[in-house]
């Protein structure tokens, strides 16, 4: 992503620095940093259009919600009798960050905040079209350490999927931003993060301890390796009465160069009670049991595969495949999810480096416990100015 930088002496306060004008150069600010402040804007404007059509009902949440944005495989309608075809057209996706980076004696210290406009309220699509900024990234690093809220250590950001939707690879992908604190040395990152518990009765805040996520990473000439590793505490209280169990999950993904100008990126996550880091809330981290009240740890394999193809400097070509089985306990209800995959293959045209222009078909498909099926087809076309 290019990004538009300007040398700032004496910046007192991030905030303030976001609100200067292209001059900004020519304001004198205090100098609490004890130097001169690199501080860079970027993001992109993107405009998706989407013909999508389901077998077997309506995607829930109306032209607003999230399934109708981008693809969520959970939001895939099942069980029903016919199906239905919707257009829609939206520039939710684009977004914009702030960054901010400079020396204090032998310290670095740095700030990103990023925002964009998808999963939010406030809007319609009658007359104004007006949705709310949403919080993506807020985080700060001094020398080694960061503090915030940014992509967990346990996503591996490197071999996400070259992809026109929002997300390339939903159902096989970690995909979690969240507050934590994690130290950097090397190639191993260490992690405390925030700790929520998903079951089928809902999201969970009652966690007593941090999730603990952690990765090493291997860079060679042929792509990268990393090894992913997750321990969590699930936790529910409910009526005075406490239940605990272990989460736990582990990943292997990665990107291998392939020739000189494509590429292979993969990711396998195996674990129980890993679900709210993978696939999009397909996945549960744990179902009470109606019996005793006890928590059962529910057991997922996630993964996915891309081949990117560049057919020439300006276009290019993906062909993505991505799935998650889960192994509900017995005790589970029929509305659980047990099973979703997807296909996705796009065409991409670069007429300047910055812009893209590209065309995408998708085929996902959900499986419910109680053996509802349904199937989802997407055609979209999307605009993108990244600066």
């Amino acid at each position: 992503m290019n990004q538009m930088k300007q040398k700032l002496p004496g910046i007192a306060l991030f905030g303030a620095c976001m609100m200067l004008p292209a001059t900004a150069s020519a304001y004198n600010f205090s100098d609490v940093f004890g130097g001169d402040v690199d501080v860079s804007i970027g993001g992109y404007a993107k405009l998706s259009a989407m013909w999508t059509d389901t077998d077997s009902g309506t995607i829930a949440g109306g032209a607003g919600g999230a399934g109708r944005t981008f693809y969520l495989p959970s939001s895939i309608p099942t069980g029903g009798d016919d199906g239905d075809a919707v257009y829609d057209m939206t520039a939710r996706e684009s977004r914009i960050n702030f960054k901010a980076k400079t020396k204090a004696g032998d310290h670095t210290l740095g700030v990103v905040m990023e925002m964009d406009f998808l999963t939010t309220g406030f809007g319609n699509e009658a007359v104004s079209n007006s949705y709310s900024p949403r919080l993506r990234h807020y985080l700060f690093t001094f020398d080694n350490w960061l503090f915030g809220q940014t992509w967990s250590t346990f996503m591996d950001t490197g071999a996400l999927p070259d992809a026109l939707d929002f997300l390339g690879a939903p159902e096989g992908t970690v995909f979690v931003r969240q507050p934590m604190i994690r130290y950097s040395l090397g190639n191993v990152q260490l992690a405390l993060e925030n700790p929520e518990t998903f079951t089928d009765a809902g999201i969970s805040d009652d966690n007593a301890l941090p999730d603990l996520a952690a990765n090493y990473s291997m860079k060679m000439g042929w792509g990268h390796l990393r090894v992913n590793g997750l321990l969590r505490q699930l936790k529910v209280e409910d009526g005075g009465s406490e239940e605990t169990t272990t989460g736990w999950g582990l990943g292997v993904s990665g990107k291998i160069k392939i020739l000189d100008t494509d590429d292979i990126r993969f990711a396998v996550n195996y674990g129980d009670g890993m679900g709210r880091y993978t696939s999009l809330g397909v996945v549960r981290d744990a179902v009470v049991d109606p019996g005793d009240g006890s928590l059962e740890a529910v057991e997922s394999l996630a993964g996915f595969v891309a081949y990117r193809h560049m057919w020439n400097s300006k276009w290019r070509s993906n062909v993505i495949l991505s799935l998650v089985e889960v192994d509900n306990p017995s005790s589970a209800p029929g509305s659980l999810n047990e099973s979703a995959n997807s296909i996705q293959v796009n065409l991409m045209y670069n007429p300047i480096k910055p812009v893209t222009l590209g065309v995408m078909y998708l085929h996902g498909q959900l499986e419910k416990e109680s053996g509802d099926e349904g199937e989802l087809d997407r055609l979209q076309f999307a605009a993108k100015y990244a600066f």
